[in-house]
Order: structure tokens, then sequence, then C-alpha cells
């Protein structure tokens, strides 16, 4: 597999924004962190739900007791609503 220049350029483009994400999330956790409710009305209920109950999305929950909020990973929620990045796909593929 070959690849020009600007598929090289876009590869290390958007891993390097990868990189930079991630660091943003291991430097401030709080950051990449997002509420059951806020979550609904980002993505849609149905859809979360549906990401709940086949065990793709993963949540924990922000305290001990019943009534603590549950907690998702704005990273892994975008990773399953929308994939990788387009410019990333299309110099792949």
């Amino acid at each position: 597999m070959e690849i020009d220049a600007w598929q090289l350029k876009t590869i290390i483009r958007e891993t390097a924004k990868e990189a930079v994400e991630e660091y943003i999330r291991r430097s401030n956790p709080t950051s990449d962190e997002i509420t059951y409710s806020k979550a609904c009305r980002r993505y849609g209920e149905g859809w979360l739900d549906h990401q709940i109950a086949i065990g793709a999305a993963k949540w924990i929950r922000k305290g001990v007791y019943q009534n603590s909020p549950k907690i998702f990973s704005i990273k892994q929620l975008d990773d399953l609503k929308y994939g990788p990045s387009s410019q990333l796909r299309a110099a792949m593929g």
C-alpha cells in the first residue's frame, strides 16, 4: 500500500490531534466527563440507551449512592457515534 504526501500529512495531523486530546484528558480527567442527562441531550436518549444495552457505552457512578450521577466519557461516546474523522477515513481508504 502506497500513500502520497497529502495522505501522509493528513494521517500525521489527525494522529497529532488525537495525541493532544489524549494529553488533555490525562492531565484533566474531568474535562472528558459527561453526565447521563447531558449525554442524552447531546447524543439522543434512544441512541445512548441502545449503546448501554449492547454494552458499547460504559459508565461509572460518581459517588457511592444509588442516586449518584452516571458519568460517561465524551471521547468514548464521540468514537461510538461518529467513528474516526472523515479526513482520516479518506486518507486511509
